[in-house]
């Protein structure tokens, strides 16, 4: 037998190849038995320590584009990038580790006990993640099956967090199917097989009750869905992805040749037909409101072609209060006429990337993003209005957290529009990434999804997770093609929230109090 530490690397290392951009999804089903033979039977403080390698592992190969972005862009010695980058991997890894101590915890416990448990303390890690020091939901275990249309629809009433316990429900069960249980009835035995073997007869009727009901569930949901929004009004969007370099992005010299390059793919979606032309973040490398020279050329193509234009662009007030001004990163919405129609302030900003927290005490350490001083958070998430319709928001970071989609969703909007600028990423895999986790937004609120992404990927994902048209990377393109919106009540998740990864602390929090007072009786 492999020693316990080569275990848990080969489990690391095959969750890597879940995501994209290798896609091969039906690893992540498997990916963590591995990990569990190694921890089965060891102490707690080795079970941490397993868990803590597997995590750092999966995390150097999965974050490894934070290199790329502090090196090429940041202007980072190589040398600190991958530092930064190592200790960011070591840092996530800590939740894993924490699954491993938690996973070495249940081995006195019965089988179906083990089944119910360690999915909740998953998903609850994953959630502490998503909050915990600003949050960095990065990589959930659900997002690796999101092209399996028919498992993650379940996603409107649980989140992405369900498709998470769904995977990780397999893994303990592959697993039992590993570790003798006295528990179970000795079907084999009966068959005639070597009786030694006592399969987890109950668990598995368990685990495929609930991944049988969870597909069933799927495809009704999408057959509901496709028929419901068929009956929404439609609105014709043309995206426009400019790819332009990062390094030139900011350059005050080449400001003049951005806006062309906009200017004259928006014509193209235009022709075809486009009602509202959406750029990506910051495709407007200057102030909009305020610039003299091409914030009116800007500014005049609503006007000029009776269409609405989305774009992102930096933004600025004087606050009062402080005494100063904020600079922030946004988006708006131009209306034919040449007017302002509407403007939305990124609210969670990216730490150290548009900011860089407790700077008073950082003075030395500067943010990566160049051409305007720190971002500060805008008000609030509130849809911008066109039509009596409401469009959420999400730029860029903000896409990967469910909670702000849902936020718009039940403030209003009608469809969700996130405009990012991936060009930080180069040829990694935090593109694909990034885009997996766009498409459960708009499966968790059930809404058309439009991406208008600098370099790509850009896409329209309908409210099952189908992307309907999609770019490649690093490309001039246009995409026109029409979103419906939704009209009538948020739905299940949309309103409720995140009851599920709650329902899974709370289990887990039942099992810690019960393994204390397990071990007070003892004691």
């Amino acid at each position: 037998m492999k020693s316990p530490y080569t275990l848990a690397l080969i489990s690391g290392f095959l969750a890597v190849f879940a995501f994209a951009p290798y896609g091969v999804a039906p690893v992540a089903w498997i990916a963590f038995v591995p990990l569990f033979v190694a921890l089965e039977a060891e102490r707690p403080v080795k079970g941490f320590f397993l868990g803590w390698v597997s995590g750092i592992i999966f995390y150097l190969g999965t974050v490894y584009w934070v290199v790329h972005s502090m090196y090429f862009y940041g202007g980072v010695p190589l040398s600190v990038s991958i530092a930064v980058m190592v200790l960011l991997a070591t840092y996530l890894a800590l939740y894993t580790a924490f699954f491993g101590m938690f996973f070495s915890l249940t081995d006195t416990y019965g089988t179906m006990t083990r089944l119910l448990v360690v999915p909740s303390v998953w998903v609850s890690l994953e959630y502490l993640r998503g909050r915990l020091f600003t949050g960095f939901p990065w990589m959930l275990l659900g997002y690796s099956q999101a092209d399996y249309l028919s498992l993650i629809q379940i996603a409107d009433v649980t989140g992405v967090w369900g498709v998470s316990f769904l995977v990780m429900t397999v893994n303990v069960l592959l697993f039992l199917y590993l570790s003798p249980t006295k528990s179970s009835v000795p079907l084999l035995r009966r068959l005639g097989l070597p009786g030694r073997f006592h399969p987890p007869v109950k668990e598995t009727l368990f685990a495929a009750l609930i991944l049988i009901s969870a597909l069933v569930y799927g495809n009704i949901r999408i057959d509901q869905v496709d028929s419901l929004s068929s009956k929404w009004p439609t609105l014709k969007v043309g995206i426009v992805q400019g790819n332009i370099e990062q390094s030139l992005k900011w350059d005050p010299t080449h400001a003049d040749r951005t806006v062309r390059t906009y200017l004259g793919l928006a014509e193209r979606v235009l022709a075809e037909g486009a009602e509202m032309v959406v750029w990506p973040e910051t495709a407007v490398p200057f102030y909009l409101e305020t610039d003299k020279d091409l914030g009116p050329v800007v500014l005049a193509l609503p006007d000029r072609t009776g269409s609405y234009l989305l774009t992102g662009s930096p933004a600025y007030s004087y606050n009062i209060i402080l005494g100063e001004y904020r600079s922030f990163n946004s988006a708006y919405l131009l209306k034919p006429g040449g007017a302002l129609a509407e403007r939305y302030d990124k609210v969670h900003l990216v730490p150290f990337g548009e900011y860089v927290p407790l700077k008073r005490f950082l003075p030395f350490i500067d943010k990566l993003v160049v051409g305007v001083g720190d971002f500060a958070p805008g008000p609030g998430y509130f849809p911008l209005i066109f039509n009596g319709q409401g469009i959420g928001i999400l730029i860029c970071y903000e896409a990967i957290f469910p909670e702000i989609s849902r936020s718009f969703v039940t403030g209003g909007a009608t469809i969700l529009a996130n405009l990012t600028n991936d060009a930080w990423f180069g040829y990694t895999s935090a593109p694909y990434q990034h885009f997996q986790m766009a498409v459960l937004r708009a499966v968790e609120n059930r809404v058309f999804l439009i991406r208008a992404a600098n370099t790509g990927i850009s896409a329209i994902v309908d409210p099952v997770g189908r992307p309907t048209v999609k770019s490649e990377l690093f490309t001039e393109a246009t995409l026109t093609a029409e979103v419906r919106l939704r009209q009538g009540p948020p739905g299940f998740y949309s309103r409720k929230g995140d009851f599920f990864p709650f329902l899974c602390i709370a289990v887990s929090c039942i099992f810690i109090i019960s393994r204390f007072r397990r071990r007070a009786r003892r004691d």
